[in-house]
């Protein structure tokens, strides 16, 4: 059942979602080489409750992390430890907000320095964030959770690169993960989806591969999840509401286009 808000409370998921995106701002300026995985989810522990909210993550049963860290290979869910980034990673970062009662979630993926890989990476990133953005655009009333995913079906598929089927966008609010499923992929027929209306609050998620889109578990901590080839996988996700006042995007990672996003050396 979709759980739908009124506007009152969209603005409290705004504001959350203000917090938010200042966090994952300031995670991916950090994000350098020879930075651990573990000082990054300190640092946004630190600022989550600093701006009076709790990390969304650490009230999932069983994770105790304020991020999720996917370095080149690891799709979603990646603990972050005491890896280190290296010249060339494609570091992605997930995060959420606990703010007044409503989450909020965003993630998105960057290249840091440079490796032997540079320029394969930057197009397949480029193509994250565009499919991100075309599928936002297909959020309003009058359309339907198929439109999304086909938008990211067409840009990540048109690029020759893969769509992982089994993980997906979704509803959020009292709780993180919440209905509707949003697939990466157009399912079924447009008629028979669900209409987008007024009052839904949506977690928009580009999930793809560089090389196939199978995925498997990592090791045994239950959580990691990673390309079944060793390929490199991309994460981009916003999140979006439809007011009385129209279409709002909730989370807004600010400077994310161009090469000083993607190459962080460190200098």
């Amino acid at each position: 059942m979709i759980d739908y808000k009124t506007d009152e409370e969209i603005e409290i998921m705004r504001k959350g979602g203000i917090i938010l995106s200042e966090v994952m701002d300031l995670l991916l300026r950090t994000a350098k080489v020879g930075v651990s995985m573990a000082e990054l989810d300190r640092l946004a522990e630190s600022e989550i409750e600093k701006r009076g909210a709790e990390p969304s993550f650490k009230k999932v049963p069983g994770y105790k992390w304020s991020i999720c860290a996917c370095i080149n290979e690891i799709v979603v869910h990646g603990i972050p430890g005491n890896y280190k980034i290296r010249p060339g990673d494609a570091v992605g970062i997930d995060c959420g907000v606990y703010y007044e009662g409503f989450h909020t979630d965003a993630s998105w993926t960057i290249r840091v320095g440079h490796g032997s890989n540079d320029k394969a990476i930057d197009r397949f990133l480029e193509v994250g964030e565009k499919a991100l953005r075309n599928a936002l655009r297909q959020v309003r009333t009058g359309n339907y959770i198929f439109d999304v995913s086909r938008a990211i079906q067409t840009e990540v598929e048109g690029a020759n690169f893969s769509v992982v089927k089994s993980l997906i966008g979704h509803g959020v609010g009292r709780s993180l993960h919440e209905e509707p499923e949003i697939p990466g992929v157009a399912r079924g027929k447009r008629s028979e989806s669900i209409p987008i209306k007024q009052g839904m609050v949506l977690a928009i998620e580009v999930i793809y591969n560089m090389g196939g889109s199978d995925v498997i578990y990592k090791g045994n901590d239950g959580w990691t999840i990673k390309t079944k080839d060793d390929k490199i996988s991309g994460l981009f996700e916003a999140t979006v509401g439809v007011s009385n006042h129209g279409v709002l995007l909730l989370t807004k990672i600010n400077g994310t286009s161009g090469d000083n996003r993607k190459d962080r050396s460190g200098d």
